[in-house]
C-alpha cells in the first residue's frame, strides 16, 4: 500500500508545513496534522522522494530530489497560505532549515522536533559506511532503537532498512547543508528533543538552540527515551506547546 500526503484546507491564513522524517512516510504526522487543523490551520505533509514505497526507490534519489519535494510541498502551500509555519521531525527539520535558508527566513517559524546533528553511535555507523558498507547495499536499523514491526513491505509506513549510499546522503546533508547554515536561520524557533532521546545526543538540540539567530526561540526537553515523540504516549503535551508556539507568533 503506498503512502499519500496529508493534505488538509482549513481556508486559512497560515499554513503548516510538515517534513517527515529519513526513511518514515507523512503517516506520522497524522495526529498531529488533525490537531492542527482543528484549530483552523491548513496543513500539508509531504512525500519526500523515495519514501513511501520501497527501500529501492530511496537508493535511487539524492538529496537534491529531497529538497526538491520540500520546496514544491512549500509552494504548493503557500498558493493557498500567504504565512508558512514549518514543522519538520527528526531528519525533516533538517530539510526544514534548508527551506529557510532557500526561502530567506521568509516562512515565520519553524519547529524542529529531535532534528539529528549529532547521533549516538555515529562514529560507529560511519565507520561501517565508508568501510565494507560500499559493498553491504544496506543498513539495518537496531532492533534495541527502533520497533521490528514498522513494515513488512506490504504495508509500508518506516523502511526498517536503508540504502548505505542513501545513509551516506544523509550524513553528508548534515555535515554540508544544516551544521554550517544553522546561524542564517533568523526566524522564530522552537526545538523540542526527548530528553533521554535513544537516537539523537542531547547535545543536538542545544546546539541548534545556539547557533541559530533567531531572536525568539524556545526549546522543550521532551521526557522519555524514543526518538519518535509524537508517537509517544504523552504526545498530547507536545501538541500543545506546538499550538502554544504558534499562537505566540501568529
Amino acid at each position: 500500500m503506498k503512502t499519500e500526503p496529508i493534505f488538509i484546507n482549513k481556508k486559512s491564513k497560515i499554513g503548516i508545513l510538515m517534513i517527515h522524517g529519513f526513511t518514515s512516510t507523512p503517516d506520522q504526522f497524522k495526529e498531529l496534522a488533525d490537531f492542527l487543523a482543528g484549530k483552523g490551520f491548513s496543513v500539508l505533509a509531504p512525500i519526500i522522494a523515495g519514501h513511501g514505497t520501497s527501500p529501492k526507490d530511496l537508493e535511487k534519489t539524492t538529496p537534491e530530489d529531497w529538497k526538491k519535494s520540500v520546496k514544491d510541498g512549500y509552494l504548493k502551500l503557500n498558493k493557498i497560505c500567504p504565512e508558512i509555519f514549518i514543522i519538520g521531525n527528526s531528519f525533516g527539520s533538517n530539510l526544514g532549515f534548508w527551506l529557510v535558508k532557500e526561502f530567506n527566513n521568509e516562512p515565520i517559524a519553524i519547529v524542529s522536533l529531535g532534528a539529528p546533528i549529532f547521533l549516538r553511535w555515529q562514529k560507529w555507523i560511519l565507520c561501517r559506511l565508508y568501510t565494507y558498507g560500499f559493498i553491504q547495499k544496506y543498513y539495518r536499523k537496531p532492533r534495541r532503537i527502533y520497533r521490528t514491526d514498522y513494515t513488512d513491505f506490504d504495508d509500508e509506513v518506516t523502511y526498517p532498512i536503508m540504502p548505505t549510499k542513501s545513509l551516506r546522503d544523509f550524513f553528508n546533508f548534515i555535515r554540508n547543508e544544516t551544521i554550517p547554515n544553522l546561524d542564517k536561520i533568523k526566524i522564530p524557533i522552537f526545538v523540542g528533543q526527548s530528553d533521554s532521546d535513544n537516537v539523537v545526543k542531547f547535545k543536538s538540540a542545544t546546539h541548534i538552540y545556539e547557533q541559530v539567530r533567531s531572536e525568539f526561540k524556545r526549546i522543550y526537553w521532551f521526557p522519555g527515551k524514543s526518538h519518535m515523540i509524537m508517537s509517544h504516549q504523552k504526545r498530547d503535551q507536545l501538541f500543545e506547546k506546538i499550538y502554544s508556539f504558534i499562537k505566540e507568533i501568529a
